[in-house]
């Protein structure tokens, strides 16, 4: 009994070998192009009519740009917005522009994994695919344009010029060499600017008709994001044919779709729900804060800026973002294209 048993596991083990080595006989490596970027896999038969595809795929970074528009939070004739953007040009020594342009980049990593089911006995040539891709759930990420440098430290500071207009402190303080501080206006600066509001980037209106207006962040920066579920189902078809006689190298060609989990999301920050039938004075003073000194140590909103999807949080966005946004919210799958050139490792 001993001496069976001794003998067993070999035998299980040479059992379990060989008939492995009638499923899991060869394995191919591929290079593949696609319309999710390039990348590569691993290809394994289970069978006579199954195969194993495991691998990855990363799309190249390239830019393309889109643009928000600079705006009043509210309903400001374009003209004084032209005369307030000209009074800052000239303040600053540069000049405004009417857009914040964005530099919009895919960023795309991902694993798979496929199935592919061969169906015809007689024809190995075509197949069925089931599978997943996997990855970060941002595929994509907007910064504004270097070249918008100056448009966003201009909205920055007009706001911030805006405020103390508001408030009636004076524009601009300085210390001495002695110590002591000493304050000046510009006459006529603070009328101008009471006159307004706090000036961003219009991206569209709630459904309650409120305006969404952006501003830059405390960097002087914009950003936007665009994100997906973390799993992607796929299901497609493909044909593979052979490139050499002993069938070592090969060609496969895939079609399907990958399934992104609903409309992508769109997502900025530092939004603010502005009502034109609401008071121009967004400062809520009594809530100011104040350092040990007396001075304003920073004023609070009445409302804090949000994070919005602008997939779902607001529409008629205006310019090349709406535009954007209006073609993303389709893509509830994404169309896959690829080739994929393989060579039998074993």
């Amino acid at each position: 009994m001993r001496i069976k048993r001794l003998f067993a596991v070999p035998a299980l083990f040479v059992t379990l070998t060989l008939s492995a080595q009638d499923y899991f006989n060869h394995m191919d490596l591929g290079f593949n192009v696609s319309s999710t970027g390039i990348g590569a896999d691993l290809t394994m038969p289970v069978g006579d009519y199954v195969r194993l595809r495991t691998g990855f795929t990363y799309m190249p970074k390239f830019t393309f740009k889109s643009n928000f528009g600079v705006d009043f939070m509210g309903e400001v004739s374009s003209d004084k917005l032209r005369r307030m953007k000209d009074l800052m040009s000239n303040f600053m020594g540069e000049s405004m522009q009417d857009n914040i342009d964005m530099q919009m980049k895919p960023k795309w990593a991902q694993f798979k994994f496929l199935v592919d089911i061969m169906p015809f006995k007689n024809n190995r040539h075509w197949n069925v695919t089931l599978g997943f891709y996997a990855g970060p759930s941002t595929i994509g990420e907007a910064v504004n344009d270097p070249s918008g440098n100056t448009t966003l430290v201009g909205i920055n500071m007009y706001n911030n010029m805006y405020i103390k207009a508001c408030k009636g402190e004076p524009m601009f303080r300085y210390e001495d060499s002695h110590g002591n501080m000493h304050t000046f206006d510009i006459d006529g600066l603070g009328d101008k600017l009471a006159e307004t509001r706090m000036m961003g980037a219009h991206v569209g209106y709630f459904p309650d008709g409120s305006k969404a207006v952006m501003v830059p962040d405390k960097n002087n920066q914009v950003n936007a994001e665009m994100t997906v579920s973390k799993i992607r189902p796929y299901i497609g078809i493909g044909y593979t044919t052979a490139l050499s006689r002993d069938h070592r190298f090969n060609m496969a060609i895939d079609a399907g779709a990958m399934f992104m989990g609903g409309s992508p999301h769109v997502y900025v920050d530092n939004v603010y729900r502005v009502n034109a039938a609401d008071d121009y004075d967004m400062i809520s003073w009594d809530q100011a804060k104040f350092d040990e000194t007396g001075n304003v140590d920073e004023a609070w909103v009445k409302q804090t800026p949000q994070r919005i999807d602008l997939t779902r949080d607001v529409t008629d966005i205006p310019g090349k973002v709406g535009d954007m946004v209006s073609t993303v919210k389709k893509f509830k799958c994404w169309p896959v294209l690829s080739i994929t050139f393989t060579h039998r490792l074993f």
